[in-house]
């Protein structure tokens, strides 16, 4: 039981990880991923967007 979750998850818990994946798999997306995958770049993506990053280089630490 999680009694604590961030904002952060909360926000990420409105999209449906199966949906996610059946598109994913329905465009070939991760044909030529290298590294990331497609949720994990979805994640990150949406942690720039919220936190109001102007580069990658300000979420890295």
């Amino acid at each position: 039981m999680v009694r604590h979750s961030s904002l952060f998850s909360q926000i990420v818990g409105f999209f449906d990880r199966n949906q996610f994946a059946r598109l994913v798999s329905k465009h070939d997306a991760e044909r030529n991923s290298k590294g990331f995958k497609c949720w994990d770049h979805f994640v990150s993506m949406l942690f720039c967007q919220i936190a109001q990053a102007k580069s990658l280089r300000e979420i890295s630490g």
